[in-house]
This record gives structure tokens, sequence and C-alpha cells, in this order.
């Protein structure tokens, strides 16, 4: 069994001084699903509820925690989609506010980012937004922490799943699709139950229809994939 803490802090509201992050649904809209899927696993699966949050209370979540599933949110409430004013400011914000205490208390956490393929493509990509930026400066500051972690970067999601869509990861950074919802929780479950395969990658994540064709084997595409650079760098110092 793993212990699965889900946050899903908002970029807009990344230096909040109320509370120590505002969590919301993040832009994944997968969360019900993860969960009733890391349930029937036999996981533990944690969230606060919807709202300020305060230190005390990220501490109490994160102190049983095996993984975190971290899903930064452009959910302003009320049913507003919010972009933040300054993108790498929120994105190291989010870092600071969640990844530096893990890494200071638990660094044993495996962080799952579910970040967004428009990360890769850069700003010269004609949907690229705001929050893009955030998310490329949290993707680098989790890099550079001592949290074991795994980065998915969404393709166009869908909250529509078909029994045909296989499950597809690419380290191509250009890659464009489109994954549903169900597949996004799927992989993000992989991930975290077979770390030993998935641990210091980064990968876009998408569907490919195949109609009568076996379940994909997401341990096994993982296990294909280069660990990023910052990865392999790091055992290559603890090795020597």
């Amino acid at each position: 069994m793993v212990n699965i803490v889900e946050l899903g802090p908002v970029y807009a509201e990344a230096t909040t001084t109320e509370f120590h992050l505002i969590n919301r649904a993040g832009g994944w809209g997968a969360r019900e699903i993860a969960e009733r899927l890391a349930r029937d696993r036999g996981h533990r699966y944690t969230r606060p509820a919807d709202g300020g949050v305060t230190e005390a209370e990220l501490d109490r979540l994160l102190a049983g925690a095996n993984a975190l599933i971290l899903s930064p949110s452009l959910n302003g409430g009320s049913g507003v989609m919010a972009q933040p004013e300054d993108g790498p400011t929120a994105g190291r914000t989010i870092g600071h506010r969640v990844l530096d205490r893990l890494s200071t208390d638990r660094p044993d956490v495996h962080v799952v980012l579910l970040s967004h393929f428009l990360t890769g493509h850069g700003v010269n990509h004609r949907n690229y937004r705001v929050h893009a930026l955030a998310l490329r400066a949290l993707e680098a500051h989790l890099r550079a922490g001592r949290n074991p972690w795994t980065i998915l970067r969404a393709t166009w999601l869908s909250a529509i799943h078909d029994p045909s869509y296989q499950i597809r990861l690419t380290q191509d950074q250009y890659a464009d699709g489109l994954v549903s919802t169900e597949s996004l929780a799927r992989a993000a479950l992989a991930a975290i139950e077979s770390p030993e395969v998935s641990i210091g990658r980064t990968a876009a994540v998408y569907n490919l229809s195949i109609p009568g064709a076996e379940s994909s084997d997401i341990a096994g595409q993982f296990a294909k994939l280069v660990p990023d650079f910052e990865a392999q760098f790091a055992r290559e110092l603890v090795a020597g």
C-alpha cells in the first residue's frame, strides 16, 4: 500500500499571505478518477479540502505520505480560470512552499508532477500561456531538490475515455496529441507503483486508439525512457 497525497496549488494565488497555499482541483481534471483507481488498488489517497491550506495542515498531510501528486491549478474558484501575473514567480513560489518543505523534512517522498506538453514546445507555440512558464520553473525546482521525481506532461486533455485508448509515453519535447483524464490518472499511478523505472524521467502522455489491443504496459514504457540529465548527474555524484 502507498500513501498518496494530492495537492492542487493555484498559480494565481501562489504568493498568498493568508494561507500557505490555496488548493483546488488541478487542471488535469482527474482527481476523482485517480482517487478511485488508487483505492481500488489498495492505496490510501488523501487531499485537503479546496481552499486555504495552512503550514500545519500541509505538514500533517505529508507526515505519512509515500508519494505526492502535484497538480498545479488554474482554478480560481467559481468556475474562473486564473492565469498568474508572473509565471516564473508563481512556479518558484509553489516550489519553495511545497517542494522545499519536502526536500528538507521528507526527501524520501516520490513527487509526481503533472505538467503540460507546452512546456516542451516553448514560447513560440501559438497556445503558450503564462502558466506554462510557471510549470517550467516548477519542473526545474523539482529536479534541483532532494526528492525522487517523475514529471508527466499531459497533452490536450479530454474527459472522454474510450476502451480502445492506449497510453503512450514519449520524451519528444515537441510531442502533441490528446490524452484522457483517466489515462493520465493511470500513468500517474503507474509512476508511483513502479518508482524503480519512473524516477528521474520526464515524459509527455498521449493516447492512441487501438481497438482490441491489450492494455499497455506503462511500467515497461517508463523503463525505456532515458533519465533526465539531472537524475543521471545526481547518480554520478553519488557513485563517485
